[in-house]
């Protein structure tokens, strides 16, 4: 059929036909992929709060159930032990089957938790070898660090399919965001449930896995990804392209861990107050460190389209103030940990970005499980460091913290020149 501008009606037709089945396929598209970014963000919110939940309880449930400040150091250190291993293992598994072995990752990660906060609560209602007794504990923290390991690394894996060079520092964004979330609101979530008992933030945290376990397997498909068919390059984290942003991922889960373990009784000893009183102003710190965490994760990933180079330098130099602050001005916790969120919100994102971009489409995977392998290495050195450290002085750590954090911050300048 010819209209009367001498045009095939029939074919305008089909055209926009194709063109508004066109449209509705890449809006459906973008819905289904943004689920699938909320389920990622939520699966590593709750994975990072739970496990950082454990860290500013752990020496007062240590305490209440007779173990030594060692023992209860070492707790902490074998989880990030296996969270290292973990990390290789379940990406090297997980070339086929991915989301089989995701899942299987998270159970093990969650009956782990119950088990232990099963252990300690009978440790606590009756007499118990102590010895037996941090065995016990000993086994089923590596355990949990074992299956853990799997999800940092699994979920870099998955958005860095899901983005391109041009929103790649977004979708970073979304990862830093929720895990720099959880990193403080698990020490917040644990000292507001203290008041229950020293396991209630346990038991909430396999609650919430529970919850996010059944989102993902219902609403995460099995299919295949851009990188099926692209045969994966190894590196070593030493390679002259990502060495100074594995570097400085290490340095930041070290620093976090220091602060998380030795921050309530620093300011239990400054203060002069009571351990309670202690947990409550860490949670109040925290809470708000936490929200500033999600502010700086919105900016960057809605508004500020920055560079790595400048996320790092302006989340170092954060976090380097805030351990001089606190190290100086302990009184002042509130603002140190504004900063502190402030330096978590920007570095985070910083480091998993510009180290992604640094590599080819092919060494994606490589990278994923260093950054996620350095927050691991992160949990293990700092426990030990932070405890010998406080046992020698109180103001070592900070000191500590804050040179390191200010050596990163004057080597990326220093690269960005």
């Amino acid at each position: 059929m010819i209209d009367n501008k001498g045009m095939d009606i029939e074919y305008r037709y089909d055209a926009k036909v194709y063109e508004v089945n066109e449209y509705e396929g890449k809006r459906k598209g973008k819905s289904v992929l943004k689920t699938k970014f909320v389920i990622i963000f939520a699966i590593v919110l709750v994975a990072m709060t739970s496990i950082a939940t454990f860290n500013p309880i752990l020496g007062l449930l240590a305490r209440s159930l007779g173990l030594t400040e060692i023992q209860s150091g070492s707790l902490v250190s074998i989880t990030g032990i296996c969270w290292i291993l973990g990390s290789f293992l379940w990406a090297k598994w997980a070339r086929t089957k991915r989301k089989s072995v995701m899942i299987i990752a998270l159970l093990g990660y969650l009956l782990s938790l119950a088990a232990f906060a099963y252990t300690a609560d009978q440790a606590q209602s009756g007499a118990m070898n102590l010895t037996f007794l941090y065995w016990q504990l000993f086994i089923l923290r590596a355990a949990g660090g074992f299956f853990f390991g799997a999800i940092p690394a699994m979920a870099q894996g998955y958005l860095m399919e899901w983005t391109t060079v041009e929103n790649r520092a977004a979708g970073m964004s979304l990862f830093g965001g929720a895990s720099g979330l959880g990193f403080v609101l698990g020490p917040a979530l644990g000292a507001s449930l203290t008041s229950v008992g020293f396991t209630a933030p346990m038991y909430a945290s396999v609650i919430l896995l529970l919850l996010v376990v059944a989102a993902f397997s219902i609403l995460i498909s099995s299919g295949q990804t851009k990188s099926d068919g692209v045969n994966p390059v190894k590196i070593a984290p030493t390679d002259v392209r990502i060495r100074l942003y594995v570097a400085i991922g290490l340095a930041l889960s070290t620093v976090m861990i220091i602060l998380q373990v030795t921050c309530g009784i620093y300011i239990q000893d400054q203060l002069a107050i009571s351990a309670q009183k202690a947990a409550q102003l860490i949670g109040v710190g925290l809470s708000v460190a936490g929200l500033i965490v999600v502010v700086v994760q919105l900016l960057i990933g809605r508004f500020l389209k920055w560079k790595s180079g400048r996320l790092l330098k302006i989340g170092l130099l954060s976090l380097c103030i805030a351990f001089a602050l606190f190290l100086l001005l302990p009184s002042m916790y509130l603002i140190v940990f504004i900063l502190f969120g402030i330096g978590i919100g920007f570095t985070l994102p910083g480091y998993i970005t510009a180290a992604s971009l640094a590599v080819n489409e092919n060494e994606q995977s490589s990278v994923a499980s260093y950054t996620a392998a350095a927050q691991g290495v992160g949990s293990f050195i700092g426990p030990l460091t932070g405890t010998l450290f406080y046992s020698l002085h109180l103001s070592i750590p900070y000191f500590a913290c804050a040179a390191l954090v200010g050596m990163f911050y004057v080597l990326v300048v220093r690269k960005t020149r």
